[in-house]
């Protein structure tokens, strides 16, 4: 009977004890360094640096603000103005949502302010990132900027041609992102 068993199992019970046996031999080899967290540290420090304003659930209830200064972008014109109680102080031309991708109607409320934020989905640069639906991840933006530095877009504003957000042209968006704070609200109609 044990003779029939090492027929029938002697070569692969010998390959699976060999492979065992010299497992710590080939485990001896890896470099533990290099999975280290200090490898990956070395990445992140060669990113470029994002100062982030605030982001939080708890966002701030400010009623004079609430009250007076908000953002309305009117989706039929392509235009964002800015009110201050009953006087607009800027109006702008911005692209957004093209079909299949709309910009989505409502009242959003600012979550977060970024300088210069990364987007993983498209590969490339917001400028003056505001955030407005952290859910879909919709924001106010300068025109997108590729790694290469090319700005795309800048024939396009005032046509819907964005993936949702609300793109504004190269100095208006710095101005909306200076001026607008953290809770404020913003109103997309149709």
């Amino acid at each position: 009977m044990l003779k029939f068993f090492f027929e029938i199992f002697g070569i692969p019970l010998m390959i699976i004890v060999i492979f065992v046996a010299t497992l710590p031999i080939f485990a001896g080899k890896l470099d533990e360094k290099e999975f280290a967290p200090e490898a990956y540290i070395k990445v992140v420090d060669v990113l470029p640096k994002n100062d982030v304003i605030v982001f939080s659930d708890n966002l701030p209830k400010n009623q004079v603000k609430s009250e007076f200064r908000k953002i309305i972008i009117d989706l039929s014109e392509q235009k964002m103005f800015l009110h201050d109680g009953d006087v607009v102080i800027g109006e702008f031309l911005v692209s957004t949502g093209k079909t299949g991708m709309e910009t989505p109607t409502g009242i959003f409320q600012i979550y977060e302010k970024r300088a210069r934020a990364w987007s993983r989905m498209a590969g490339l640069w917001m400028p003056y990132w505001i955030m407005i639906d952290p859910i879909r991840g919709i924001g106010i933006h300068e025109l997108p900027e590729w790694p290469n530095g090319y700005k795309e877009g800048t024939d396009h504003l005032g046509l819907p041609v964005s993936h949702g957000c609300i793109r504004l042209g190269i100095g208006s968006a710095e101005f909306v992102y200076n001026w607008a704070e953290v809770g404020m609200s913003v109103e997309i109609v149709k």
